[in-house]
């Protein structure tokens, strides 16, 4: 299962994201769902900086799925609406699949 999750500001954006796991849904490189997260994702942090001037941290590991981005300060609104619009694609896919390969997760701190 992908586990995704959040961390918001105070007027509740998104700032951050973690996302773990494999869905399971398919074998690897057939996999739906992996690929549409992984797509996602990592259009997000592409976007991020190519469309932006904010500097952020990123850690991957391909082996277990693992993402983390985080800003290293105070986001622009540019990457404010990239991380809505991650949060909304994330959510869609979790809506048409079920909490059974994704899930949206509280941000463990």
């Amino acid at each position: 299962m992908i586990r995704v999750s959040f961390r918001y500001d105070k007027v509740h954006d998104p700032v951050a994201f973690r996302c773990e796991g494999h869905a399971g849904f398919d074998k690897s490189g057939r996999d739906i769902i992996c690929s549409a997260v992984s797509i996602l994702t990592i259009n997000t942090v592409n976007s991020v900086e190519s469309f932006t001037e904010d500097e952020f941290t990123l850690e991957t590991d391909d082996t277990r799925g693992y993402m983390y981005f985080s800003f290293k300060a105070e986001p622009s609104g540019d990457s404010r609406l990239l991380l809505r619009s991650l949060e909304l694609g994330i959510k869609g896919i979790v809506e048409e699949y079920g909490n059974r390969f994704i899930k949206l997760v509280e941000w463990e701190v």
